[in-house]
This record gives structure tokens, C-alpha cells and sequence, in this order.
């Protein structure tokens, strides 16, 4: 064997283990692939064996657009607006209570105790402090002799002693006790015991009466919780700054007006926690609105629209401005 054919056998192992990883990257597998691959190799069984291809695998790709190929079940158009209506009744019906319920009451704390009066030590009382050369003060019983008891005592030994009641402490402000029901607990395999049904409704012959005929409906107040009409524009939160771009309901609206008149309808508070039906409460949330019914007007006056065709009005509770084109 010649030199250069012991060159060249002595490269082809280098050769093999430069080709190693170029053969395992076609593969598609990674480090972590690769020696997962070898340890289920080495574990044998169902786990070593090639996995079986997906189903459909030689079918054609689906059109995403025609997939589903079945619409949905949705309701009607008439189902959902009854819906709409409903939850809109809802929300409104929501506020007033808020607003009639009005802020939450604040409690003050309670009292603080008043400290148990104490007597004052009569020697640590008549301590004095004396100089050097100075003379002694004079005793208390000198000053103030003491009476006395045989002449005090007598005038009113007849008199019988009077005991002054010690005063009550301050009542603190305290939350009623909370009294529980304890409910018995039910053994396995029994039903909770049920209270008595309410009494049955009278029968009339002919008619048929529901079992809760004899409940009666929750009291609701007279308030109109249907939804104003008009194109709504939509405020920030107790202030007079318009939520979001506008624009495209100003255009919107200058386009269907023609000559017709505007009205710009203003509300005040919308389910904030000072809302309330207080006097008050209202002229402040009423003045907020016309704050409000004013922006929408000067938007509208810069874009052609006269002054003399638009009308202003405030409500105490709403939301934003509702913008009506008069008939």
C-alpha cells in the first residue's frame, strides 16, 4: 500500500463522522428528538415502532371557507331584539334603583370610653419644695384644722346617708347580632326535608288557575326603563370629554337631518355612586348633561348645522347624549 492510499484510508473515518450529523438532520429531529429516539429503542416494544399516520392523511386540505358547512342555530331577528329590550329594560330599570337608593350611609366610629376618674394622693398634693433658710410652711392641719366630729356629726346623724349611682357608660355603636339557624343534616340516601307548599289557589269551574296565582309579583316602581331613541355619544365618566372618535356619528347625523330639527338630549350620571334623587343630586347631574348637550351642539354648528334648528335638554340619569332628528 502506498503512502497516499494510507492518507486516504486514514480520512474516510474522519469523512463518517463528519456526515453523522448531516445524515441525522434529515431527519427533522433535533438533540432532544434524537435521543428520545434512541431511548425507546432501547426500551423496545410498541413505543420503538413507527407511529401510525394520521387519519386523512391523503385526503384533499379543506376550504376554510366553507367550513361549517351547516349555519349555526341562532334565533330569530324578533327573538333577539325582545331579548335586547329586555336586557336594556334591565340596565335602566338597574339605575333608577341606584340612583333612588342613593350613596351608601357612612357610620361614625364609636364613642371612646371616657377614663374612670381617680383621686388625687393628698400627701403628694401638699408636697412643696422649701430653700435653705427659708421657713416651713405650715401644715394642712394647721392651716385648715380639722372640725370637730362630736359637734359635725351630731346635726346630722339623723339624716340618712345618700349614695350617688355611678353614671352608665357611653353605649358604643355596635351592628345587631347575627343569629343563626342551624339546619340538621340530612342522612346518606334522603332527601332534604321541604317546607310546606303555600295554600292552594281557589278553583273556578272552566278555568285553570297556575299554582303561584296566590304569589304575588314583586313590586316594581313606575319608571319608564325603555331606551331613548336617537344616535348615542358616548362621555367619560362624570365629566364632559368625549369617549372615543365621534366623528363618523356627527357626519351621520348631518347627513340625515336635511332641514329637520335636532334634539340633543344631555344625561347626567351614569350608575355612579353619588347618584341619587335628591334635589340636589339632580340639579348637579341635570347641569353635567347640559355640559354635555352643549359639545355635541358646537360639533354639530362646525359642521353646517344651524344653531336656531338645534334643541337642548338634560336628564338627571342616562348615558352620554341621544341626538333625535325632529319629524
Amino acid at each position: 500500500m502506498t503512502a497516499a492510499t494510507r492518507r486516504t484510508a486514514g480520512k474516510i473515518p474522519f469523512l463518517l463522522l463528519m456526515t453523522a450529523p448531516l445524515l441525522a438532520a434529515c431527519q427533522h429531529q433535533d438533540a432532544t428528538d434524537t435521543v428520545t429516539g434512541w431511548w425507546h429503542n432501547f426500551e423496545g416494544g410498541e413505543i420503538a415502532k413507527l407511529r401510525a399516520p394520521p387519519p386523512g392523511e391523503n385526503l384533499r386540505y379543506p376550504h376554510v371557507g366553507r367550513t361549517p358547512t351547516r349555519a349555526p342555530d341562532l334565533p330569530t331577528p324578533e327573538a333577539r331584539l325582545s331579548l335586547t329590550t329586555q336586557l336594556e329594560a334591565q340596565r335602566n330599570l338597574a339605575q333608577r334603583e341606584s340612583a333612588a337608593q342613593g350613596a351608601l350611609p357612612t357610620i361614625p366610629p364609636p364613642p371612646k370610653p371616657v377614663p374612670a376618674a381617680t383621686t388625687a394622693n393628698t400627701e403628694q398634693s401638699g408636697m412643696t419644695m422649701t430653700t435653705v433658710g427659708q421657713p416651713e410652711p405650715e401644715s394642712p392641719s394647721a392651716i385648715n384644722p380639722a372640725p370637730d366630729l362630736a359637734t359635725t356629726s351630731a346635726p346630722n346623724a339623723s339624716a340618712p346617708a345618700r349614695k350617688t349611682a355611678p353614671s352608665a357608660p357611653a353605649a358604643e355603636a355596635e351592628l345587631p347580632a347575627v343569629v343563626t339557624k342551624s339546619i340538621p343534616p340530612t342522612p346518606p340516601g334522603q332527601f332534604p326535608k321541604i317546607g310546606d307548599l303555600p295554600p292552594p289557589p281557589p278553583q273556578f269551574p272552566g278555568f285553570d288557575l297556575p299554582r303561584d296565582a296566590m304569589v304575588s309579583d314583586p313590586v316594581r316602581p313606575d319608571i319608564d326603563t325603555s331606551t331613548p331613541e336617537g344616535t348615542l355619544i358616548r362621555f367619560q365618566p362624570a365629566t364632559d370629554h368625549v369617549a372615543g372618535d365621534p366623528q363618523g356619528d356627527y357626519q351621520h347625523i348631518v347627513s340625515l337631518r336635511g332641514n329637520r330639527r335636532l334634539t340633543i338630549l344631555g344625561f347626567g350620571a351614569f350608575m355612579s355612586a353619588d347618584a341619587a334623587l335628591a334635589p340636589a343630586d339632580q340639579n348637579r347631574e341635570i347641569a353635567l348633561g347640559l355640559l354635555r348637550a352643549r359639545v355635541v351642539a358646537r360639533a354639530l354648528i362646525a359642521r353646517g348645522v344651524p344653531a336656531s334648528a338645534i334643541i337642548l335638554r338634560a336628564e338627571a340619569i342616562g348615558d352620554g347624549v341621544r341626538v333625535t332628528i325632529n319629524d
